[in-house]
């Protein structure tokens, strides 16, 4: 998940137009319906293959960022020239993409604080006015120069956390604990 799409040909090349093709279509398209439907119905492939997560947890990020990308140019072509997206567009375009009326502004202002904080869109949110303000220059930089956090943890930190955090359990648990 560099952000470097595979061509057609390339995926025709090794065999994997089945399972690829559609999950790279829809990623560039925005269409997160689409997206989890062709990982679903390729659920075996990825699993035997070790990319399902990958794929479920980073590869819907760039969903998101790709659709509010076609939402940001659809604004320009409409003659909007201001980079802003009001959070109802932004809304709209999640309900619509994702085919789920369930999704609330709240939902849609966590996902954009999310893509805003990665860097995988530059500009900020303004609150007050209920929007995205995009960078004049360069508002979504290509995904491969994105830097990818990992988060490490002191597992000995953690372990002794919870060792001290936790309380004793109940006798009657110990003792079936100890059978």
């Amino acid at each position: 998940m560099i952000g470097l799409m595979p061509s057609h040909q390339l995926l025709y090349q090794y065999n994997l137009v089945g399972p690829y093709d559609g999950l790279v279509t829809c990623l560039i398209q925005g269409d997160i319906e689409g997206y989890l439907s062709n990982l679903e119905t390729h659920f075996h492939y990825f699993y035997q293959h070790f990319t399902y997560l990958l794929l479920k947890e980073r590869g819907i990020v760039l969903v998101w960022r790709c659709l509010m990308r076609n939402l940001s140019i659809q604004k320009k072509k409409m003659g909007v020239n201001m980079p802003i997206l009001s959070f109802h567009d932004c809304l709209i375009a999640f309900r619509y993409s994702s085919k789920d009326e369930s999704i609330g502004l709240d939902d849609v202002i966590c996902l954009l604080v999310s893509l805003v904080s990665q860097n995988y869109i530059k500009g900020y949110l303004d609150l007050k006015k209920s929007r995205l303000v995009l960078s004049k220059i360069n508002a979504f930089p290509s995904v491969d120069r994105v830097r990818v956090y990992r988060e490490v943890y002191n597992e000995n930190s953690v372990e002794t956390y919870l060792y001290e955090s936790q309380p004793d359990p109940p006798a009657d648990i110990e003792r079936l604990m100890e059978e």
